[in-house]
C-alpha cells in the first residue's frame, strides 16, 4: 500500500503538467509552483506513512490549491479513511470521480465507495439492531417489575389471610364462648345466655367459612393462572395455592363445626328456661382439633 500511495503521490505532479482526458485542463503549473507543489506531497507522504493523517491530509489539499489535480483528491480521501473518517474519506472519492470519471485511481476508487458505502449500511443495521434490543430488554424489565409487584400483593394478601386464620385457631385449646356451668342453670337468665353464647359461636364460624371460602376461592385463581403462565415462578405459586387450599379446609371445617355448636347453644338456651340441664358446653379450637365439648349430666 506504500509503494501503490508513493507512485499515485509523485505520479500525480508529474500528471498536473499535461492535460487529462475528459476534464477540463488544470491550471498551467510553473517550475516554481510545481517545485512547492512536490515539496508539500513529500511531507504528506512522510506524515502518512509516521500515522499523522491530520498533517498528510494538510500537506496534500496545499498541493492540491496549487495544481487543482485531481488525483490529490484521492490522495486526501485515503489519508482520511486511514484516519478511520469514512464519511469524509467517501464524499472526496465521489469527488475525485465527478472530477476524472477515467483517472488512473477511478477503478479503485469505485470499489473504495462500494466498500464504504456497503459499510455505512452494515453500521445503520447493527445500530438497529441494537436499538430494538435496547427496547426488547426494557420492556422485559418492566414485565418482571410488574410480575414481581403482583407476587409481592399476593403475598402481603396472604400474611393477611394467615394471621387472620391464627387469630382463630391459635396453638393451645381456645375457647369460643364462655362455658355455662350447673351454677348458671337455676339461674333465669340462663336460657339468654345460652343463646347468646351460640349466636357469637355461630358468627364466629360464618367468619372461619367466609376464610374458608376466600382462599379456596384464591387456590382456584393460582390453579387457573399456573395453566396459561410461563415457568419462571410457577414452583413459588404452586407452594402458595397449596398453603391457600389448607387455610380453605381448615376455615370450612371448623366453620361448620361452629356454626353447628352456636345452633346446639341456641337451642339449649331456647329450651332452658323450660327445662332445667345440668350440662356445660364451650367449643374449642386447637392446631389438631376442632370441635364442642360437653360435660355434666341430664338431671
Amino acid at each position: 500500500m506504500r509503494v501503490l500511495l508513493r507512485f499515485v503521490l509523485f505520479g500525480s505532479i508529474a500528471m498536473a503538467l499535461y492535460p487529462l482526458h475528459g476534464r477540463a485542463d488544470p491550471p498551467a503549473v510553473n517550475a516554481e509552483v510545481k517545485a512547492k507543489a512536490n515539496s508539500y506531497v513529500s511531507q504528506g507522504l512522510a506524515a502518512q506513512e509516521a500515522g499523522d493523517y491530520d498533517t498528510a491530509i494538510d500537506r496534500y489539499s496545499k498541493a492540491y490549491q496549487l495544481t487543482q489535480h485531481p488525483v490529490l483528491l484521492f490522495n486526501i480521501a485515503q489519508a482520511h479513511r486511514l484516519a478511520g473518517r469514512f464519511d469524509q474519506a467517501l464524499a472526496l472519492y465521489q469527488k475525485y470521480l465527478d472530477e476524472d470519471p477515467g483517472g488512473t485511481q477511478a477503478k479503485t476508487a469505485r470499489e473504495l465507495v462500494a466498500e464504504l458505502k456497503a459499510r455505512k449500511a452494515d453500521e445503520a443495521r447493527k445500530a438497529d439492531e441494537a436499538r430494538k434490543a435496547d427496547e426488547a430488554r426494557k420492556t422485559d424489565e418492566a414485565r418482571k417489575a410488574d410480575d414481581a409487584r403482583k407476587a409481592e400483593q399476593a403475598r402481603a394478601e396472604e400474611t393477611r389471610n394467615a394471621e387472620a386464620t391464627r387469630q382463630l385457631a391459635a396453638p393451645g385449646l381456645v375457647s369460643m364462648a364462655p362455658p355455662v356451668g350447673p351454677a348458671e342453670s337455676s339461674a333465669p337468665a340462663s336460657g339468654r345466655s345460652l343463646r347468646l353464647a351460640g349466636l357469637t359461636t355461630g358468627a364466629v364460624g360464618v367468619v372461619a367459612l367466609g376464610i374458608g371460602v376466600g382462599f379456596g376461592l384464591h387456590a382456584l385463581s393460582i390453579e387457573s393462572e399456573l395453566s396459561t403462565t410461563g415457568v419462571e415462578y410457577t414452583r413459588a405459586r404452586e407452594a402458595e395455592g397449596e398453603r391457600a387450599n389448607k387455610i380453605a379446609i381448615g376455615g370450612y371445617i371448623s366453620g361448620g363445626v361452629l356454626v353447628a355448636a352456636g345452633a346446639t347453644l341456641y337451642w339449649l338456651g331456647y329450651h332452658r328456661d323450660h327445662r332445667e340441664q345440668a350440662l356445660t358446653f364451650a367449643p374449642v379450637v386447637s392446631e389438631h382439633l376442632t370441635g364442642l365439648v360437653v360435660s355434666g349430666s341430664l338431671p
